[in-house]
């Protein structure tokens, strides 16, 4: 067996926060964790490894793995690859399948692309396949979200054919009991379900990847509610969340400064009136900068917000009823030679707390891999959401940290660690 040492011999291993109370074992035991969530009860928690595919159900008073589904090796557009029920009795996940050929067709070079990618639907409690949604003929799934309702969900595939480049992208619309799906032609955007999952917000791009408009469609009908142009040119622009009472949408905007260039661009948080379509609120980011991770407090009345680019990792926090920005609190400054990472942004129940997790990643690495016992040990600061002030800082085991939940009673949280779910006690909080 080749023994290969450490990247970096100079760590120094802190000790672990006592509020960490127990660990949910991941069959993968070396892997990163993604898509945590509790159930309604608060008894059980479900999560995922990426790229492994494996989608685990534990019950928390024994850490007894209840269920194992084998969902998917792969990378994918997105590590949250896979969505839960309302009723917490189904687990969907989507697969993508590609194969391609070079050919020539009227004396152009051409790929001929087939596809058999889909969305698979497992019985939550005993782990069987119940059922499976594909188009005719295949697509690739990119991307799979479950509205909120649980009664339907969009797709963005890929469709099969001969194309001088890259295959067509179209938005899909599924009925989840009926498996009836709808092409909307001329949408191939990223989108977000309204809360009580009627509408979809979604951004329309144009050939070059740049925003044209966003709209707002119907999800029973597949009809389109409104429509707003974005005429500038080299925009991105992101739908990111609906407002909690779901009269306003959320998103981001980025403006390059020159065509197919992004290396330079402004970058702004938008907000959008949900009935018209116009904008209601314009918040104007750093130059260079992106903003990250959209999380509504339970009563809607907070919007939080992170920053990833940059020599500081910042958080905003913006007053939903009045729009406006009410604090902006430094998170941590970018060591030498390193990125610092924020991510997290999970609120508790009452929404009193806000946990968000920071940690350290090289910025220049040798090869693909990096192993989390290279790196230091990622922090977890608890910030009172009246205030704005980190009144705790809880140190984690070494791992890839990049999400953390509260558990509907707000006594526990779960944040994602190497090859298993870490467990912290929050039944007394910060004074």
């Amino acid at each position: 067996m080749a023994v290969t040492a450490p990247q970096s011999n100079d760590i120094q291993l802190e000790t672990v926060s006592s509020r960490l109370k127990g660990e949910l074992i991941h069959p993968n035991k070396n892997a990163g964790l993604a898509g945590l969530e509790f159930s309604p009860d608060g008894k059980r928690l479900l999560a995922g490894d990426y790229p492994g595919g494996t989608i685990a159900m534990w019950e928390l008073a024994s850490g007894k793995r209840l269920t194992t589904l084998e969902a998917s090796y792969g990378t994918h557009a997105s590590s949250r690859y896979f969505a839960v029920s309302p009723d917490w009795r189904t687990v969907f996940a989507w697969r993508e399948k590609r194969k391609y050929e070079r050919v020539e067709q009227d004396g152009k070079h051409m790929i001929r692309w087939t596809f058999g990618g889909e969305v698979r639907a497992w019985n939550l409690e005993d782990g069987k396949l119940i059922r499976t949604y594909k188009r005719e003929p295949q697509s690739n799934v990119r991307l799979m979200r479950l509205a909120p309702d649980g009664k339907s969900f969009y797709t963005l595939d890929q469709l099969p054919g001969t194309y001088e480049g890259g295959a067509k992208q179209t938005l899909t619309l599924w009925n989840v009991k009926t498996g009836v799906y709808r092409t909307m032609e001329g949408l191939d955007g990223i989108g977000t379900f309204s809360p009580d999952g009627k509408t979809l917000a979604l951004t329309v791009r144009n050939e070059d990847g740049y925003a044209r408009g966003l709209k707002l469609i119907d999800t029973v009908k597949g009809t389109e509610k409104w429509s707003v142009p974005i005429t500038e040119k080299n925009d991105w622009c992101n739908v990111g969340a609906f407002s909690r009472d779901g009269r306003l949408i959320f998103g981001t905007k980025r403006r390059f400064e020159r065509s197919k260039k992004w290396d330079h661009w402004q970058m702004w948080m938008k907000w959008w009136d949900a009935a018209t379509g116009e904008e209601v609120a314009s918040f104007e980011g750093d130059k260079d900068d992106s903003i990250t991770d959209l999380q509504r407090s339970p009563d809607g009345k907070t919007l939080a917000a992170l920053n990833w680019r940059g020599d500081k990792r910042k958080l905003f926090l913006f007053d939903v009823a009045q729009k406006r920005l009410i604090r902006t609190i430094l998170l941590g400054e970018k060591p030498a030679d390193q990125e610092l990472i924020a991510t997290g942004g999970a609120f508790s129940p009452d929404g009193k707390w806000l946990a968000v997790i920071i940690r350290v990643y090289p910025e220049k690495r040798t090869g693909d891999v990096v192993d989390p016992r290279d790196l230091p040990q990622p922090r977890i600061l608890l910030i009172e959401t009246s205030t704005g002030a980190i009144r705790e800082t809880l140190i984690s085991p070494q791992c890839f940290a990049d999400e953390a939940i509260f558990s509907p009673d707000g006594r526990t949280m779960a944040t994602s660690g190497h090859g298993r779910v870490l467990l912290w006690d929050m039944t007394k909080m910060p004074r």
